[in-house]
């Protein structure tokens, strides 16, 4: 009996796998080969390599009652911040550079008003002694 079983499975195992392979449903052709998915995973590769909305920008004039559609706008709706949060991000960095910038000439500026103090307080010290 377990020698029959032995040489049965491996046909049963072929017979489940022809049979599963000629389902349309399983293959998911239509699911993987639409214009609109392949669209939106080439706008995803583009904006990932190289951080180029374009071809997503492409769905939602392309597909506009498409599924992939609202996953396109999101992507673009949140690129978008990121590019308003970077660019406010490199303005305020360039802001605090002149800031510490600046910061450093009052810096200079107070060291030398120190010593201009100093020498104005013997100046004043050197008149007393002179006038007594």
């Amino acid at each position: 009996m377990t020698v029959m079983i032995r040489r049965v499975t491996p046909l049963l195992v072929c017979l489940v796998l022809v049979s599963c392979n000629s389902l349309p449903m399983l293959k998911m052709k239509g699911m993987y080969t639409s214009d609109e998915t392949l669209l939106f995973a080439q706008g995803l590769d583009q904006y990932i390599e190289s951080r180029d909305l374009t071809t997503l920008k492409l769905m939602p004039l392309q597909y506009p009652q498409g599924e992939w559609r609202t996953r396109a706008e999101g992507i673009i709706a949140i690129a978008e911040q990121q590019q308003q949060q970077q660019y406010r991000l490199k303005k305020s960095t360039r802001e605090l550079a002149h800031s510490q910038q600046k910061i450093g000439f009052l810096f200079e500026d107070k060291k030398i008003l120190e010593v201009t103090l100093e020498r104005l307080k013997q100046v004043l010290i050197d008149m007393e002694s002179r006038a007594e």
